[in-house]
């Protein structure tokens, strides 16, 4: 083998590691988001310090049902923020962090979250909640597609 052909060979083999590289590396990405579809399609995840929680739907389903209406006088029925929250210590929790499957996010303070509710989203082909705080009169905090809590001390 020439050198000239040597060189042209290694160049070859540099580009094929570089398109391995990358296919390996797109693929991690698309595991991980595949991942985390198949737990918002089960549950709402709830974290806290470093442990998360995923509540299956089929809890949440279980759970009494309230209704209440907004400032803007629209109707629904629901469940309230904070007994879904229940069995966490949330004494000293100062703030929320909701996050939803269209990487939104939104902080509640106490105050905030005490008058919280989900609903389930009904535009969706399968099952997802929606966040609504009826005192809002434009529904400036209400958001779609709810995937995770994180409570924050």
């Amino acid at each position: 083998m020439s050198f000239r052909t040597e060189i042209q060979a290694r160049k070859q083999m540099k580009k094929i590691v570089l398109i391995l590289t990358s296919l390996i590396l797109i693929l991690a990405i698309l595991l991980t988001i595949w991942h985390k579809n198949i737990d918002s399609a089960t549950g709402i995840a709830i974290k806290i310090d470093d442990t998360e929680k995923i509540i299956p739907y089929s809890t949440l389903e279980k759970m009494s049902r309230t209704s209440f209406k907004t400032k803007r006088g629209e109707e629904y029925t629901g469940y309230k923020l904070m007994e879904l929250l229940k069995d966490y210590d949330l004494q000293d929790m100062k703030y929320l962090i909701l996050h939803s499957e269209d990487s939104g996010s939104l902080r509640l303070n106490k105050e905030d979250h005490n008058n919280a509710y989900l609903i389930w989203q009904s535009d969706s082909e399968r099952p997802s909640l929606r966040l609504i705080i009826p005192t809002d009169e434009f529904g400036q905090r209400w958001m779609k597609y709810l995937t995770t809590i994180v409570l924050h001390k």
